[in-house]
């Protein structure tokens, strides 16, 4: 009877109500501290900054590897242009600008619009796609092969980051995980609460 009187004293729920605040504002501050403060911050003998500001040139360096390494593999990219349908694709816009281009020369020339034949300028078109279908995996193959060594994905995606400004770099991680961080706001707030409950329920034996 007196657990039940104690239940509806609004004081009573004053120490879950606390305890959910509690929970609450120590996840929230410790989202926030991952981001601030941005520049670094001298107490005494502690200085404060935030984990992300902080540690931007290792999170460059780590998210370039991972980039690198596991999103974008030239192999994989060589084998998709070299599929099938890609090649046939290829085959489609080269010829069209292989005819369109022929034309458009023999065009401007009266001379040679007057003598050359349709049908000379149907089989040299022919000829000449049909020589750059044959060769077309190859340039391909040999195409991302030079790219492959040239460009130095790890570091350029480690450059990129670093040049972020911190606030950039704090919105563009928000924007990926803000519904997460709520969640975790949430999740401190709800323990809190049942951690009040579980000291009500104790005190009162």
């Amino acid at each position: 009877m007196l657990l039940l009187i104690d239940i509806l004293n609004w004081k009573t729920w004053s120490i879950p109500i606390i305890g959910a605040f509690i929970g609450w504002i120590t996840n929230w501050l410790a989202i926030k501290m991952l981001f601030r403060p941005r520049k670094p911050f001298k107490l005494l003998f502690i200085t404060f900054q935030g984990i992300f500001p902080k540690n931007k040139p290792r999170i460059a360096e780590k998210l370039g590897i991972i980039v690198q390494r596991d999103l974008i593999n030239f192999g994989d990219i060589k084998d998709r242009l070299q599929d099938t349908d890609a090649l046939y694709n290829f085959k489609e816009e080269i010829a069209l600008r292989v005819d369109y281009a022929i034309r458009e020369r023999i065009e401007k020339s009266a001379l040679l619009d007057a003598i050359v034949p349709d049908q000379l300028i149907q089989s040299v078109h022919k000829t000449i796609v049909d020589e750059i279908e044959k060769n077309l995996p190859n340039v391909i193959g040999t195409s991302i092969d030079k790219i492959e060594q040239k460009l130095d994905i790890q570091t350029l995606v480690q450059r990129k980051v670093e040049q972020f400004s911190d606030e950039k770099l704090e919105k563009l991680l928000l924007d990926i995980t803000s519904k997460e961080f709520t969640f975790i706001e949430l999740i401190g707030a709800v323990l809190g609460f049942l951690i009040g409950i579980i000291q009500l329920i104790i005190s009162s034996f």
